[in-house]
């Protein structure tokens, strides 16, 4: 027992002197960055956790559930300054909503930052692997798979919103009675992105609407929720443990499944057919091009629902934030109503859309002013530099190392006084006129993983704000509140968008 007990003792000292030596050589090696590069630190957030950081990830989430976050971020930022740092689960992070910063960590150097150490298993069992959570070839497969559609679709598939806007009219009182536009929205989406993507609407807005989509929608938005909570609980997410949030899923999976095997079967046809397509459909639909290069259901399963999620909330909550500004704002909606009213008769196409000005201002100030995403963190892959934010004046470069996390945040980007004005928390879609704002404005990201549906969301709610207002000659808000958070993955109107209409 005795030389046991030395072997041990030896182990111990040699493996406590080995993490010493290690953790001195790896100070050195930083300082010695630090010195090359002229870097220096940044003002860190006052923990009265320090180690894990448990107080901050406990505030933020007591902020999420009671609604306020977005306003007690800005708080933090306004006293800690516009980069600073904290601890996230054991590790530095530095926080940050300063452009140069957000361009190095996209832009320059995106091949030193990355989502799948922090995003890899979050979505689990939604999805595996996708394009929001994966880096280097597996990310570039997934992309290679999903954007060659997004450089047609927002042409090719305003006959389909066409159908389903017809369906949402069906269903907007005439009488002036207040009506939410917001979950009427999200089913006109639903149903157009489930046609895209599967080929088959859930048609949400017929009148008596299938029990199997009603099932799916309540599903999905619950999932939705639930998944917000897992990303910010990041390494905790074992702590969510909902069995109705995993019922929902499994609900989720098996409306997709139904869908892929459909898909599976109709490019078995059409291999037996020579690999000729069926000329009684020649839509675009997402699902049959994909099965064409892979049968995983799996992975065909991770990839859709991948591409499904942002599809539908995304211009969903943009058009109701749209709604939400113009019912509180008739000399815009005056204003953008006359330019929409002088293209008279003429279809609307995707270039069309885009030249209507003050249309394209409406839809960037909604995206400044109400944020679908805010905070977007990132694992550093390899020690790298960000350009501002260290030292006393925190205008020095700021090394950041290996393993370490950046989170940079779009909301208080978009609304930082020294970048759009001291009228900022003000809806001005003048403000856009001749501005080109660059990394100062970034609604979808940036650099090499830019959302490739943005062109798609932005036709999208451009095509249903003009046709809303072809049809309406006036918006009235029926809103109690001013627009309040609420959380899925990101925040939208907590109280939907409650207005009246007068119909052209």
């Amino acid at each position: 027992m005795g030389l046991i007990s030395q072997v041990i003792a030896l182990g111990a000292t040699a493996l406590i002197l080995y993490v010493a030596i290690t953790k001195l050589i790896d100070k050195r090696s930083y300082e010695r960055k630090k010195q090359q590069h002229g870097c220096g630190e940044a003002v860190k957030y006052p923990h009265s956790e320090p180690f894990i950081g448990i107080d901050l990830l406990v505030k933020d989430a007591k902020e999420h559930t009671a609604c306020i976050y977005l306003e007690e971020i800005q708080h933090q930022y306004a006293i800690y300054g516009k980069t600073h740092e904290v601890v996230f689960l054991g590790k530095r992070m530095i926080r940050t909503m300063e452009p140069k910063n957000i361009q190095a960590v996209l832009g320059l150097n995106a091949k030193d930052y990355g989502l799948q150490p922090l995003r890899e298993g979050l979505a689990e069992p939604l999805f595996g692997h996708g394009i929001n959570t994966t880096d280097g070839e597996y990310w570039q497969y997934s992309r290679s798979l999903i954007k060659p559609t997004f450089s047609r679709v927002e042409i090719c598939n305003l006959a389909s919103l066409e159908f389903h806007f017809k369906r949402l009219l069906e269903l907007l009182p005439k009488d002036g009675a207040t009506v939410d536009l917001q979950p009427l929205f999200s089913r006109l989406f639903l149903d157009t992105s489930t046609e895209f993507l599967f080929g088959k609407s859930a048609d949400t807005l017929l009148p008596l609407p299938a029990e199997e989509g009603e099932l799916f929608i309540k599903s999905f938005d619950y999932v939705m929720e639930g998944l917000g909570n897992r990303v910010r609980l990041g390494r905790l997410k074992f702590l969510y443990r909902d069995p109705l949030w995993f019922e929902s899923v499994r609900i989720v999976h098996a409306f997709v499944e139904k869908h892929i095997d459909v898909a599976l079967e109709g490019e078995k046809q059409r291999k037996m057919n020579g690999g000729t397509e069926d000329e009684k459909d020649h839509r675009y639909i997402l699902l049959n091009e994909m099965v064409k290069q892979t049968q995983d259901k799996l992975d065909l399963r991770s990839q859709i629902l991948a591409v499904f999620m942002p599809s539908r909330d995304t211009t969903a909550f943009l058009v109701a934030n749209i709604f939400h500004a113009l019912a509180r704002n008739s000399t815009i909606w005056t204003r953008l109503r006359k330019e929409v009213m002088a293209v008279g008769s003429q279809p609307l196409t995707f270039e069309l859309l885009k030249s209507i000005k003050y249309l394209q201002w409406v839809i960037n100030e909604a995206h400044r002013m109400y944020s679908i995403s805010d905070n977007n963190p990132r694992c550093v892959l390899a020690d790298s530099i960000l350009p501002t934010g260290g030292g006393p004046d925190e205008k020095s470069p700021l090394l950041v190392r290996k393993g370490e996390y950046i989170n940079f945040n779009i909301y208080c980007l978009h609304q930082d006084e020294d970048i759009w004005g001291p009228d900022v928390a003000v809806f001005r879609p003048e403000r856009w006129e001749g501005l080109k704002p660059f990394w100062s404005f970034i609604p979808f990201g940036g650099g090499p993983r830019t959302c490739p549906a943005q062109q798609l969301v932005n036709t999208e709610a451009a095509y249903v704000t003009v046709r809303m207002m072809q049809e309406f000659a006036k918006v009235e808000s029926r809103d109690e509140y001013p627009w309040t958070e609420q959380w899925r993955i990101g925040p939208h109107s907590k109280y939907g968008c409650k207005v009246s209409l007068t119909p052209a």
